[in-house]
């Protein structure tokens, strides 16, 4: 594979209303509920070897968040998708990997993608 058909994927929590001073407590703990939790966006990123990136998905708990009260999510730089605990889903991911899958076939380019861990093993 050229390095530019060599991606790697993996997800991340934003915590958005935490303090720098209090994050290394989160390290090694599970986030599964709590204030800290709401607080929080998931993004998916991709990028291949050279550093070009696909679209982030960003994943919040809002359907349609008050912030974009006036604006059209589609014409974001980013992916905007939701779910009540603002989670990666199987759906999500799966959607996702089609969007990419039809996107390198129109451009004719078979590429190798590596998943973190984070991913659902029934996919």
């Amino acid at each position: 594979y050229d390095d530019r058909d060599i991606f790697n994927t993996n997800e991340t929590d934003l915590f958005y209303r935490v303090l720098p001073d209090k994050t290394l407590f989160l390290k090694g703990e599970k986030c599964s509920g709590g204030k800290i939790s709401n607080e929080r966006l998931t993004l998916l990123l991709c990028c291949n070897m050279l550093g070009d990136f696909e679209i982030p998905v960003v994943i919040g708990k809002a359907k349609k968040p008050r912030c974009f009260k006036n604006i059209d999510v589609r014409k974001l730089s980013v992916s905007y998708k939701s779910n009540k605990k603002a989670w990666i889903t199987i759906e999500i991911m799966r959607d996702w990997l089609v969007e990419l899958d039809n996107k390198m076939k129109k451009q004719k380019r078979k590429i190798i993608l590596f998943m973190g861990q984070c991913f659902f093993p029934s996919l």
